[in-house]
């Protein structure tokens, strides 16, 4: 039995998510940001949220709109806590980007309150809280932001009942360039322009994609990112349209040798893959190029998939 604690703090990962056709379904933990969020308890009831004015970007703090704050209530209520709780979040990312922002913040909320009830609930447990979290930022539950988040890797989820998931190993030698394009795209404005039905012969072809992404992950075989298994013809084309970069760092990621290249999420950002580290710098400076050349500011990385997920840092 782990004894409860008066406060405790855990960090999350950002993520993205969709990796060409996996739309609310597949989605990879990142190594290179994430969120922190500490929980107090305190004396009476309530919930305060406040923003560490160090982070990258302070949102709402009213509980019923904070991804952190109903992801730790919900832990706490089934916990059969009672009492108060004070909520810090310092973020890692700003909104909008397309790498799991929100989620982080979710995951690391439930992750630091479990903690703080003695962790009473298993990772599994802990999915229900941070669905619950997601979704006041997304409009609807799905897991493929906060599963990886939570559990590190790749994962792939479904989100409707009964939910069910599979995690699968990131490779060592998988690198990611990424890029995040300073344009705002909101997952809910993004969700507005997506199709309510599609044809039966789009859906077989989106389900084959998604097959072939998920066995070349599986099998970690690099050749095999290489055929259709990235693209996607049914979501990415839309989003792309609210992305005016799009095309050309598109191109250039696959001009530079990248082995795919996609948004992630809602975008902006996006992501290219490649075996190789040298050639993944590579396709950074070729996606960062074709993106000032158009005059849009950018941030570039390079990344390799986190395979721990959340953790528990103090406390």
């Amino acid at each position: 039995m782990i004894e409860p604690r008066s406060t405790a703090t855990a960090w999350a990962p950002a993520s993205v998510s969709n990796l060409g056709p996996g739309f609310d379904a597949l989605g990879a933990a990142l190594s290179f940001a994430g969120d922190t969020v500490s929980v107090t308890r305190t004396d009476g009831g309530g919930c305060v949220v406040q923003f560490d004015p160090l982070g990258a970007w302070s949102g709402p703090t009213d509980p019923s709109m904070n991804t952190a704050a109903l992801a730790a209530l919900r832990v706490g209520e089934l916990a059969g806590y009672t009492g108060g709780l004070f909520i810090k979040i310092r973020k890692g990312l700003k909104a909008g980007t397309g790498l799991g922002s929100s989620a982080a913040s979710s995951v690391a909320a439930a992750v630091a309150a479990n903690a703080l009830f003695g962790s009473i609930l298993s990772p599994h447990e802990l999915i229900n809280p941070v669905m619950h979290g997601e979704s006041a930022v997304s409009g609807s539950p799905h897991g493929d932001n906060v599963l990886p988040s939570l559990f590190g890797g790749f994962v792939l989820g479904r989100s409707r009942s009964p939910l069910n998931h599979v995690r699968i190993q990131g490779w060592d030698g998988l690198h990611l360039a990424i890029i995040l394009p300073d344009i705002q795209v909101l997952t809910r404005s993004a969700r507005e322009i997506l199709p309510t039905s599609i044809s039966l012969a789009d859906a077989v072809d989106h389900a084959s994609r998604l097959g072939l992404l998920v066995d070349a992950l599986h099998r970690q075989d690099a050749q095999a990112l290489a055929t259709l298994a990235m693209s996607d013809q049914l979501i990415e084309p839309l989003r792309a349209s609210l992305i005016s970069v799009y095309d050309v760092i598109k191109q250039a990621a696959l001009d530079a040798g990248a082995l795919g290249c996609a948004l992630s999420g809602s975008g902006p950002a996006m992501l290219a893959f490649s075996d190789d580290q040298e050639e993944a710098e590579l396709i950074r400076q070729a996606m960062e190029t074709a993106c000032t050349t158009l005059n849009v500011e950018c941030l570039t990385v390079i990344d390799k998939i986190n395979n721990q997920g959340a953790h528990v840092i103090v406390g």
